[in-house]
Formats: structure tokens, C-alpha cells, sequence
């Protein structure tokens, strides 16, 4: 399944706020990212509908076994998009998406 930007962009989001809590909200999401609560939850029923994500009682957000995996697909390929283009751009203000953008299309 191909993944947008802005969703590979919310999936990298949700796994690092994984690795450093032990549960996450789709406020923490929301907070992390600097968007609205409305938009982070329509989002995160988007990732619920493709099976990447589970949001069980009182909110808390789980990567699913696929979504584990396809987040560290992509935060390798990730990871190499921004290592090779940390030399080029100078980093102003929030490149990630950009990023992600370039992901989306590998």
C-alpha cells in the first residue's frame, strides 16, 4: 500500500512518540506536530482505516505489526533521503515533510 507524505510524515511521528512513551494520545500526535487535534484525528482514522495504527480504550494510539513494519521502512528510507540532502539544504525551519514527499515516491 502506498503512503502519502503527510501520512508517512504522521506514521514517523507516531513511531517516535512510541519508542519514547510507553502509550500516546492523539493529542501528544497533535502537539508533536504543531496541528490541530481536528486534523490529527482525521488522519489517525485514516491510518486505522489501512490498518497501520489501533486506537484502543480511553485513546491511546498502537502502532499495529504491519504498521511497525512499514514505519521502519520508511524511517530507513527516510533516514537516507535526509542524509543525503542534509549536505545541500541548509535546514530552515520544518523540511520533514519534504522529505517525506521524496519518500512517498520511492
Amino acid at each position: 500500500m502506498k503512503l502519502t507524505g503527510s501520512q508517512i510524515r504522521y506514521l514517523l511521528t507516531i513511531k517516535k512518540l512510541n519508542d519514547s512513551k510507553h502509550v500516546i494520545k492523539s493529542v501528544d500526535v497533535a502537539n508533536e506536530l504543531n496541528y490541530s487535534r481536528a486534523s490529527v484525528h482525521k488522519m489517525l482514522v485514516t491510518l486505522k482505516e489501512m490498518n497501520i495504527i489501533q486506537q484502543k480504550y480511553y485513546g491511546y494510539i498502537y502502532l499495529t505489526s504491519y504498521g511497525s513494519r512499514t514505519a521502519t521502512d520508511c524511517q530507513k528510507k527516510y533516514d537516507k533521503v535526509k542524509e543525503t540532502l542534509m549536505p545541500v539544504i541548509k535546514i530552515k525551519d520544518d523540511y520533514n515533510l519534504g522529505v517525506c514527499g521524496i519518500v512517498e515516491m520511492m
